[in-house]
């Protein structure tokens, strides 16, 4: 309330409108908020982190401790959770190979569009790994098929290609799979969280074209929101996403 004073001024005040009840109620502020690791720990530029120091096997321990420990949803959860919120934008679903989008609100027909396993379930995702989003991705079934559990690599021999994808030989004559360019960053962080949080090997050749792609196709807005909605499900994070610059501080993963 505005209380008058019975006093008169000493001097004349220059008026000034009394404040509405709006202008006078406090607008509360968007907290700032940062990715939390368990623990507490927040990946931000230029802070410190409990991390920082460690590297090769030291590292990769640490961040299994901290990250390893997640919801197991289940296969079927995963999934609907793929195509009903983590990659579904205004009811479209994009193929992360190819670009084709479908528009669905559930789980679509596996034989139109399906769930790719980036690190193949015939290598080791099998158990609560079959069902964990960090390497889950939306893909059209064909593209799914041809990549298979090949490796992913640079193609130099092509003998498929669609929407950037391509799908041949290498300069070593092995059969490789190679994403577009914009999702190569999302394959090497994919796999490097993999490998750490599972314990399993990267073969070096692999490795070194990850980390390639790891530093030529940086972290986007989408891919730490996508980060983020998954630490909402699963309750944990790719800490790969939130520092990048993690990978180059293991020479074998």
């Amino acid at each position: 309330m505005l209380v008058r004073s019975t006093v008169a001024a000493a001097r004349p005040q220059p008026f000034l409108p009394a404040a509405t009840t709006e202008s006078r109620r406090a607008t509360p502020r968007p907290v700032p908020t940062k990715p939390q690791g368990p623990g507490g720990d927040g990946f931000e530029p230029g802070k410190p982190t409990r991390f920082d120091g460690l590297k090769d096997k030291a590292l990769v321990q640490a961040l299994r401790d901290a990250f390893a420990k997640h919801k197991d949803l289940g296969y079927n959860q995963a999934r609907k959770v793929i195509f009903t919120e983590l990659d579904n934008h205004d009811g479209k679903v994009a193929c992360v190979y190819t670009g084709r989008e479908l528009r669905t609100n559930k789980i679509p027909n596996g034989s139109d569009m399906n769930t790719e396993h980036t690190w193949p379930q015939s290598k080791g995702a099998t158990g609560v790994a079959k069902s964990d989003l960090h390497h889950l991705f939306p893909t059209d079934s064909k593209a799914n098929s041809i990549r298979g559990s090949y490796p992913f690599g640079e193609v130099k021999n092509v003998k498929w290609t669609q929407g950037g994808s391509k799908f041949g030989t290498d300069e070593a004559g092995r059969l490789v799979f190679e994403p577009p360019a914009a999702h190569k960053g999302n394959v090497a962080r994919a796999l490097f969280y993999f490998s750490t949080v599972y314990n399993k090997p990267i073969p070096a050749q692999d490795e070194a074209i990850l980390k390639k792609w790891n530093v030529a196709d940086k972290v986007d807005v989408a891919e730490r929101t996508r980060n983020d909605v998954i630490q909402r499900h699963q309750g944990n994070r790719n800490p790969f996403v939130d520092d990048a610059s993690l990978a180059q501080r293991i020479s074998d993963f």
